[in-house]
C-alpha cells in the first residue's frame, strides 16, 4: 500500500512542477501540490525528485533507515532501473551527523541515481 501511495505523490508532485525545463526538489516537510494539495511526508522522511515535461525520478529515505528507495516514470526512460512499475531499494546509511535523511538527489528526471546497485 505505501508504494502506491509513495507513487501517487509522486504523479501529483511532478504534474504539479512539470515544465519543458527539468525541476529538482526535496521535500522534507508540507509541501502544496497543485491547487492547494497539500503532501507532508513521515517524520524523518527525505523525498529527492527531478522532473521534465516527460519524466521523473525519486528517491527517498528515513534518516534511521537502512534502505534508500527509488522510482521513476513516464517516457525516454535511461538507464538500467527505467521499470516504472517498480520501486527499487538499496542499502543506505545517513550521511555521518545529518540531521535530516540524506537519499541521492536526482539530476535529470530520466535516470535513477545513483546508476548502480538497485535491487
Amino acid at each position: 500500500m505505501k508504494k502506491q501511495i509513495l507513487k501517487a505523490f509522486l504523479v501529483l508532485a511532478i504534474a504539479g512542477s512539470a515544465s519543458a525545463a527539468m525541476a529538482a526538489q526535496t521535500i522534507s516537510e508540507t509541501v502544496t501540490i497543485g491547487a492547494g494539495n497539500t503532501f507532508t511526508p513521515s517524520a524523518k522522511v527525505v523525498i529527492q525528485i527531478a522532473s521534465i515535461s516527460t519524466s521523473y525520478t525519486a528517491t527517498s529515505a528515513h534518516l534511521n533507515g537502512t534502505k534508500m528507495y527509488g522510482t521513476s516514470g513516464g517516457a525516454n526512460l535511461a538507464g538500467g532501473f527505467a521499470d516504472p512499475s517498480k520501486i527499487y531499494s538499496q542499502d543506505y546509511t545517513t550521511t555521518s551527523g545529518s540531521t535530516i535523511a540524506t537519499p541521492t538527489a536526482q539530476t535529470d528526471g530520466i535516470t535513477l541515481q545513483p546508476t548502480s546497485s538497485w535491487q
